[in-house]
């Protein structure tokens, strides 16, 4: 499994994350090969990044599909990037404990 993972800052209301982390399940889960969805507050008085959100991919192959799928493209566009334009984005592959 791969982990797509994107902390983030917005200035939406935390209700307004949470309604875009419900849409984003409803339509990147469509796309071939996304298998799980989280959401996640920072802790502490001054995170350099508010929020988590993670996309879990069942394999690599995954990462390219996704990036380019319509979907994702008209999501990312209309919806995330325009509410979150403070954000990092990266892909994790588990190494240890093997086949966990």
């Amino acid at each position: 499994m791969v982990r797509h993972l994107i902390v983030f800052n917005t200035e939406a209301s935390e209700e307004g994350v949470r309604a875009m982390f419900e849409q984003a399940r409803a339509v990147l889960g469509q796309i071939p090969g996304v298998v799980g969805f989280e959401l996640g507050k920072a802790l502490g008085e001054a995170p350099r990044y508010r929020y988590l959100l993670v996309v879990d991919f069942a394999h690599e192959g995954v990462i390219s599909l996704y990036r380019d799928h319509p979907l994702h493209q008209a999501f990312a566009n209309a919806v995330f990037r325009p509410m979150a334009p403070d954000r990092l984005t990266t892909d994790f592959v588990r190494l240890y404990p093997e086949g966990a």
